[in-house]
């Protein structure tokens, strides 16, 4: 088994899977079956965003500095579906700040995160498929983590929907906190503290998000995180750490943790593990 696998659900039944940071899969049929797709040559670390079957967009990030001080990237796009991929000439990217996160919300826009411990972190959004980019306003630190600003961090992945920007952070006294923009990125505000620091924080609508934290703490919003209740779900895993979650739509999203992919199909109540495409 591989030891990781990054996923980009554009869709309810597309599905890619960059495996092991080497080998890119896409599947048409929510992960029953898979195609080998090509990716660039000697690129080393590298996050995929796709917007559907054909249009993608990959992040490579160089070394980072001491503390993240500086790292570098490069930005690649593929209109063909991972058949060949065009390196661009891309803009308005800083060194500052080590970056992850990187999502494709359609053909045209994209995110990824900028952050440090100690630096206020922000977003890299881009309108013409990754040729320009810009900075948000720094996002802010919570109120729960004020009197220690410096050890908040950006750490899940954005998810956008049209205006509407969601992204979730943590600090050293063990919360997670969500963020929310309603300008596509430019502007981030703080929006709800997850009840529970475990597991991991899915957004399946801009208003319904899930924090998957097996074996019995799960916890769900329907209103943009202004009120959470527990929510029953049979997802588990072996791994002692939290998986990473993407949804494709409302109902269909996949869980990845240590190379192993489940899959729901009912908006996160059930639980079946698929496949890892490239494995026996």
């Amino acid at each position: 088994m591989p030891s990781f696998a990054q996923l980009s659900a554009p869709s309810g039944t597309v599905v890619w899977a960059l495996v092991g940071g080497t080998r890119l899969f896409r599947s048409s049929d929510r992960g029953d079956t898979w195609v080998e797709r090509s990716r660039p040559s000697n690129l080393a670390d590298i996050e995929i965003g796709f917007a559907d079957e054909t249009n993608g967009i990959l992040l490579n990030t160089g070394s980072p500095a001491l503390q993240c001080q500086t790292q570098t990237v490069t930005i690649w796009k593929t209109a063909d579906g991972a058949a060949s991929w065009e390196q661009v000439t891309a803009t308005g990217i800083g060194d500052a700040l080590c970056k992850t996160g990187l999502t494709s919300s359609d053909t045209t826009h994209a995110l990824f995160t900028a952050s440090q411990f100690g630096g206020a972190p922000l977003m890299y959004r881009t309108a013409d498929g990754g040729a320009s980019w810009t900075a948000s306003a720094p996002i802010p630190v919570p109120p729960n983590l004020a009197s220690q600003g410096s050890m908040f961090v950006i750490t899940g992945r954005p998810r956008g929907f049209g205006s509407v920007v969601l992204v979730d952070g943590g600090g050293g006294q063990q919360t997670k906190d969500v963020f929310r923009s309603t300008d596509g990125g430019a502007t981030f505000a703080y929006a709800s503290t997850v009840p529970t620091f475990e597991g991991t924080v899915a957004y399946l609508t801009a208003t319904r998000w899930l924090q998957i934290a097996p074996p019995s703490s799960s916890r769900e919003t329907t209103d943009g995180g202004a009120s959470w209740h527990a929510y029953t779900t049979d997802y588990s895993q072996a791994a002692p750490i939290a998986p990473q979650i993407v949804f494709g739509d409302a109902m269909v999203g996949y869980a990845t943790v240590r190379g192993e992919i489940q899959r729901t199909t009912d908006g996160g109540a059930h639980w079946t593990k698929i496949k890892t495409p490239g494995t026996a």
